[in-house]
């Protein structure tokens, strides 16, 4: 049988314990019993830490409203503290992003009620990504020597809310582009051409955003997504 003084602790320390469990129980149900005025009432700042904290995506989100909307549907999902962070996939950063530069272009292919098995959309979106994987690769060693870090630094911080988001933001601009008329998706279609186009950084800055990735910077990212200040 324990000691008494360990009984007497255990049992001190009891109603401490029964709070800690009320309060966790009381943010989850507070987030879920947030009135969509209440979000409404939220700073765009806010709106975008409430959806960050429980992993959540809204690239589409362009006005304030869109992302009070966005974070209402979404008051009951836990923080991701409470659910588990996004999986980091065991993988080389260029060769994860390249995928995911993919799935972007075929996203946005199929936004335009095309095939993304027929042409020239597929070879767009072969391109895009082959292209994605080249300049992640390069850029990506460099940022990560500057730094002192290792690439798979920057891979486990891309894959943090805001920093992920900004970059499928800045991919899918850059399949926007490609995907837009018949000459950009020619000048797409040619991998060196590609390439130039994404190394003046004018249609998506990818590596700006791969610096701040590697600083772990969250700023520009807010930038990326929405560069409006004024919501």
């Amino acid at each position: 049988m324990p000691p008494r003084r360990y009984l007497r602790n255990g049992a001190a320390l009891l109603p401490w314990l029964l709070v800690l469990l009320l309060m966790a129980f009381m943010v989850t149900a507070t987030a879920a019993e947030l009135t969509e005025a209440d979000f409404k009432r939220m700073k765009i700042r806010e709106l975008r830490d409430f959806l960050e904290d429980r992993g959540l995506t809204c690239p589409d989100c362009q006005e304030k409203a869109d992302f009070a909307r966005y974070a209402y549907q979404n008051r009951d999902k836990k923080p991701t503290s409470e659910q588990g962070k996004r999986e980091v996939p065991n993988a080389p950063f260029w060769e994860v992003w390249r995928d995911i530069a993919k799935e972007v272009c075929e996203e946005a292919v199929k936004k335009r009620g095309l095939d993304v098995s027929a042409e020239p959309q597929s070879e767009v979106c072969s391109a895009l990504a082959y292209v994605t994987e080249s300049f992640f690769l390069q850029h990506g060693k460099r940022t990560a020597g500057k730094l002192r870090k290792k690439p798979e630094a920057l891979l486990k911080t891309s894959f943090k809310a805001v920093y992920y988001d900004a970059g499928r933001v800045l991919l899918g601009r850059l399949a926007d582009h490609c995907l837009a008329s018949a000459g950009n998706q020619n000048t797409c279609s040619s991998m060196s051409k590609l390439m130039a186009l994404t190394e003046e950084s004018k249609i998506a800055d990818l590596a700006k955003w791969m610096t701040n990735v590697g600083i772990e910077n969250t700023n520009p990212m807010y930038e990326f997504i929405d560069q409006r200040d004024d919501l």
